[in-house]
C-alpha cells in the first residue's frame, strides 16, 4: 500500500474549538474542545485556540472532516441556544477564488480557513459549525448560567457527530 493511501486511511475527525476563555461565554468553544479531548476518542483530534489562524490549514487538509465550535450572539444561535450546521462553499467564495490576500491574515473565519486548506493543499474536508449562544462576555473563566444550561445538550450533539461516519 502506498504511503499516500495509508495517510488517507488514517484520517481522523478534527474538532476545533475557539474563543477567549477569559471572557466568560466567549470561551465555550474551548470548553467544549477540552471536554471532547478528555473523551480520548482515537478517531478524533482536538484543537483549542483563541482564534482561527492560517497555521491550522495543514491539519484541516489532513482531516477526514472538521467540526468548528464557537460562541455567537443569543439571537443567532437558534431557539435552543445552539445550532449545528454544515459549512458549504458559497457562491461568494467561488467568485473570490482568485483573491487569496485575506486568507493570510491572522484572523480568518472557518470558511476562509477551509478555502485556504483547499488552495494550499488541494483538499477541503467536509465541515460543520457548532455555534452556541453566548449570554455574557464579562471577565470570567466560568460560563454564564444560560450558556452552561445548554452545555450538556451541546456535548451530546458533539458525541453524536463524533459517532457519525
Amino acid at each position: 500500500m502506498s504511503p499516500a493511501a495509508t495517510r488517507r486511511e488514517r484520517r481522523c475527525d478534527l474538532l476545533i474549538g475557539w474563543g477567549n476563555g477569559l471572557r466568560q461565554d466567549d470561551g465555550v468553544g474551548g470548553a467544549i474542545a477540552a471536554t471532547a479531548g478528555s473523551w480520548e476518542l482515537p478517531s478524533l483530534a482536538v484543537i483549542e485556540r483563541t482564534q482561527l489562524t492560517p497555521e491550522l490549514a495543514p491539519q484541516l487538509a489532513a482531516a477526514r472532516r472538521v467540526l468548528f465550535v464557537d460562541a455567537e450572539p443569543p439571537g443567532a444561535a437558534g431557539p435552543g441556544g445552539w445550532r449545528l450546521e454544515p459549512l458549504l462553499p458559497t457562491a461568494a467564495e467561488d467568485a473570490d477564488a482568485g483573491n487569496s490576500a485575506g486568507l493570510f491574515s491572522h484572523h480568518v473565519s472557518a470558511a476562509e480557513l477551509l478555502r485556504l486548506a483547499e488552495c494550499l493543499y488541494g483538499r477541503r474536508p467536509p465541515a460543520w459549525q457548532l455555534l452556541v449562544a453566548a449570554h455574557g462576555y464579562g471577565f470570567s473563566t466560568r460560563l454564564s448560567p444560560a450558556t452552561g444550561a445548554v452545555l450538556g445538550e451541546v456535548l451530546a450533539a458533539v458525541r453524536r457527530w463524533c459517532g457519525d461516519a
